[in-house]
């Protein structure tokens, strides 16, 4: 009985012991633990994508403080000088800032399509790869001067093999439109830009992801990516995490195909309080003031039809349905970044 105790007594001191030497390193497992559950916390992140996550924000501080001021603040005189003094990417800034693209108190004057062009051409033609994707878009869609296809391919193409996202975007549809115009198709073609508009995605484009959802939802038979694997397959929960993407990236045709998808049964069950809440979220994101003034008629049919769907939508639903759709949608513009924080990072990106 006393050997028993006195067994008990030596593992309990050992045990003790152990215990004494490891508090530390239990304690400071404990804070990095902490530490990064508060980080994951903070950047919205699942654990595999943090680490990309959290570098992405120490370049873009560490561009911050090299650059000092940003060029989104930089007087229209301070800046026109030094696009006209051969500086590359404050063409580049010029030109956007002459558009309706950044928010309003960074815009130079009212939108002028030629200038913007002018300038954007200029900085492609020094090969600076955004500038390039933009002047794909411009010929493309005939933005301050004659459509060109022809030159809007060659751009895209110079563009995306930077790997710019825009530029492989882009692109991606160029190719998807000549597979389209093919008769029957073109499988080669379109596979092609499916490819493209996945890698556009994985860079960040919210463009790219909208049309990923579109083609998901749709499905593609027999369509295999480099190594053989199956991509672009029927999958609804693949098309709304793709939509939910690109919406949480301020992306407004994304937030109206969600708030259909969960009306409508579509792609997802019915689900009112999801469906009022993206359209309340869309709403937030629609264009205004100036830039709601120049939209296109399509364009504006779109944002008065979600309107209309938002207020039809009320109607239908109950008081504690309409607390619980609201106070989603403010936790849905809590993850979406501000207008400016946007233009920023896709300042930072194009850099």
């Amino acid at each position: 009985m006393n050997s028993f105790r006195q067994r008990v007594r030596s593992v309990a001191h050992h045990g003790l012991r152990w215990f004494i030497r490891l508090r530390m390193w239990m304690a400071v497992g404990f804070l990095v633990a902490f530490a990064v559950y508060e980080v994951k916390r903070a950047y919205k992140a699942e654990l595999p994508g943090l680490p990309r996550v959290v570098w992405q924000d120490l370049v873009d501080w560490k561009d911050d403080t090299v650059m000092g001021k940003s060029y989104l603040e930089k007087s229209a005189e301070e800046l026109k000088a030094e696009a006209d003094g051969d500086n590359v990417f404050a063409m580049y800034v010029y030109a956007l800032r002459r558009t309706t693209r950044p928010p309003e108190e960074f815009r130079i004057g009212p939108e002028d399509p030629k200038v913007a062009r002018e300038y954007y051409a200029k900085a492609a033609q020094k090969k600076f790869a955004r500038a390039q994707a933009v002047m794909a878009l411009y010929l493309q869609r005939g933005i301050g001067g004659p459509a060109d296809l022809v030159q809007a391919k060659a751009c895209a193409e110079d563009a995306a093999a930077q790997k710019d996202p825009l530029g492989m975007r882009l692109l991606a549809d160029i190719l998807l439109e000549e597979a389209k115009g093919t008769p029957g198709g073109n499988t080669s073609i379109e596979l092609k830009g499916c490819l493209l508009l996945i890698k556009a995605a994985d860079r960040g484009n919210r463009g790219a992801m909208r049309k990923l959802g579109d083609l998901t939802a749709e499905g593609r038979i027999g369509f295999t990516d480099e190594r053989g694997n199956p991509i672009l397959v029927q999958n609804f929960a693949q098309a709304l995490a793709y939509y939910e993407q690109a919406a949480l990236m301020r992306d407004y045709d994304s937030c109206n195909l969600l708030a259909a998808a969960y009306e409508e049964n579509r792609i997802a069950p019915v689900d009112f309080v999801k469906a009022y809440a993206w359209n309340l979220v869309a709403a937030q994101l629609a264009a205004k003031g100036e830039a709601a003034l120049k939209l296109k008629p399509d364009d504006l049919k779109k944002m008065q039809d979600q309107l209309t769907r938002t207020k039809e939508l009320a109607d239908r639903m109950s008081a504690g349905d309409l607390t619980a759709a609201q106070n989603l949608a403010r936790s849905l513009l809590a993850r979406i970044p501000t207008e400016k924080e946007d233009a920023d990072r896709s300042l930072l990106k194009a850099r």
